[in-house]
């Protein structure tokens, strides 16, 4: 719903805000497309104003309304919307937020065996969810304290093929959880299995979260980074 960004999301939805005269959401997209990705490859998991996106994108794209949008976080989205992960190779993408398409690459890599995350391991940010690393492995993610953290999820997620049965148990089990958790709970409950949850370092590439009015300040003026 974008609340933080005032009255800019009252008739608009967040992902819509324009940078450099174009909306977040639809240069994601234009990212992936530059990749390969089909429009029946790509699914929107929407709520607040969800008829604004569909006007975006048109047809031949998946479109899957969550009416509880307003009432829990996105893991309990993501339980509701469980029918559209399929047994394939699957990116999970935050709809808020801009980095290169050299980034994007680093996870579209058919050769990515393991459950893997974009992070940012240069710096640890505030606002944003925090990750523990041990080298290259997941240890820990979500609202940890930053002296035990290791930097940032930047909202990227790739779910292997091989791995989509495990994950997809692992969520739809989660139904009875907190309704304010992150569906990235569900790594944390992977990992106690042992389950190895791989981190691709982003650093130095630029990255950034559409929150708040400073974010956006903050994207405007390093778009130059967003083109490498």
């Amino acid at each position: 719903m974008g609340s933080r960004l005032n009255s800019l999301t009252k008739k608009t939805h967040k992902a819509l805000i324009e940078i450099d005269k174009e909306p977040i959401i639809t240069r994601l997209v234009n990212q992936f497309h530059s990749f390969n990705i089909k429009k029946k490859d790509i699914s929107f998991i929407t709520g607040y104003k969800s008829e604004q996106i569909k006007k975006e994108f048109g047809k031949g794209y998946n479109y899957f309304y969550y009416k509880n949008y307003s009432k829990t976080n996105n893991l309990h989205t993501l339980i509701s919307a469980n029918q559209i992960l399929k047994k394939k190779d699957t990116v999970i993408c935050f709809s808020d937020i801009l980095t290169s398409s050299s980034v994007i690459s680093k996870i579209i890599n058919p050769k990515i065996s393991k459950i893997t995350i974009l992070g940012d391991l240069s710096k640890v940010r505030n606002g944003t969810m925090k990750i523990k690393a041990n080298k290259n492995n997941l240890i820990s993610i979500g609202k940890l304290p930053r002296i035990q953290s290791s930097g940032n999820y930047i909202g990227i997620l790739k779910i292997p093929q091989k791995k989509m049965d495990i994950f997809k148990n692992f969520l739809i089990k989660s139904k009875n959880k907190n309704k304010d958790y992150y569906f990235t709970e569900i790594l944390n409950d992977l990992i106690q299995i042992k389950e190895k949850i791989n981190i691709k370092n982003i650093s130095p590439n630029y990255w950034i979260e559409i929150d708040n009015i400073k974010d956006l300040r903050m994207a405007i003026k390093n778009k130059s980074k967003l083109i490498i």
